[in-house]
């Protein structure tokens, strides 16, 4: 099992101190660096998320010209609210940036607000992602492209630069079942958010017993899972964090983290609550000295 961090978005981190937070991971052994996205915040949601959402695409090329090795990844692209052949050719084109080290995680999204405000329908994101889902895979893989669907039509079109990874990965995003069911029918992984290892473990049983329905493979199947951390000593009522969040001193956030390995799963992305980036930094100091030499 690996770790990586995600950009914070759960407290306002100016967007250059997540750029040194992304250099600093790769130089303290963290596989993998995951910016989220929301274009704005409506009203009734800010104080639940950062305020600071720089582009995902522009700050992770701006990583990849600054790391080696770490692998960069979207989490996730809110797909239907913007245009599968732009996505395509920026996803393609960083790929090659940062020499094949990305994975694009990609959602339906859930803030129906967002949606409004951005005037895209609501009710159809789930059949508009798994359509623009297999557009980028068609404009990746194919020379020429071609697809057909309910929202999207083209015949024989150029598009380069193709990836430079022969098989760019997709994931999803999402906890219900249902987004574990889209994973396995149409990308490469899934990656739900702020599971126990209990829960995890429970979404891991259905997910097996779906892949065996379909016929689904698994051996290429990825599963990360991202989770809130913080070392304190306050509980996690005090700190108003639910009783799934990595919280708690240092020994009990790693043995927390470590409960996850036996589900055999690709990685854990921390999520950092704090709004300190010196905080951020001392915590990822700890993992990588105390827990990355343990996985």
């Amino acid at each position: 099992m690996d770790l990586g961090i995600a950009l914070p978005i759960l407290a306002n981190i100016k967007v250059e101190d997540q750029l040194s937070i992304a250099i600093k991971a790769e130089e303290l052994g963290f596989k993998s660096v995951w910016a989220s996205d929301h274009i704005i915040i409506p009203e009734e949601w800010k104080g639940r998320f950062s305020d600071i959402f720089p582009d995902p695409f522009i700050i992770l090329t701006a990583i990849s010209q600054n790391t080696k090795s770490i692998t960069i990844g979207t989490s996730a692209i809110i797909l239907p609210y913007r245009n599968p052949l732009i996505i395509a050719k920026m996803c393609s084109t960083l790929d090659n940036f940062c020499n094949g080290r990305l994975i694009c995680t990609v959602a339906p999204g859930w803030m129906e607000e967002e949606f409004e405000i951005l005037n895209v329908e609501y009710e159809g994101r789930i059949p508009k992602t798994i359509e623009y889902v297999e557009i980028l895979k068609a404009l990746w893989t194919e020379d020429p492209s071609s697809y057909e669907g309910n929202y999207f039509n083209f015949k024989n079109v150029s598009f380069h630069p193709k990836p430079k990874q022969k098989n760019l990965q997709v994931w999803m995003g999402g906890n219900h079942n249902n987004a574990i069911k889209r994973s396995l029918d149409h990308a490469d992984g899934w990656q739900p958010i702020w599971f126990s290892a209990q829960e995890l473990r429970e979404k891991i049983s259905y997910l097996n017993d779906y892949s065996d329905k379909i016929g689904r493979n698994l051996d290429n199947f990825n599963i990360s899972l991202r989770n809130r951390i913080r070392i304190t000593n306050k509980s996690k009522k005090d700190s108003g964090q639910p009783e799934t969040a990595l919280i708690g001193s240092k020994d009990e956030v790693i043995d927390k983290i470590l409960s996850y390995e036996n589900l055999k799963i690709k990685e854990i992305v921390l999520d950092f609550i704090t709004p300190d980036k010196d905080e951020i930094i001392e915590t990822m100091e700890i993992m990588g000295k105390e827990l990355i030499p343990k996985l």
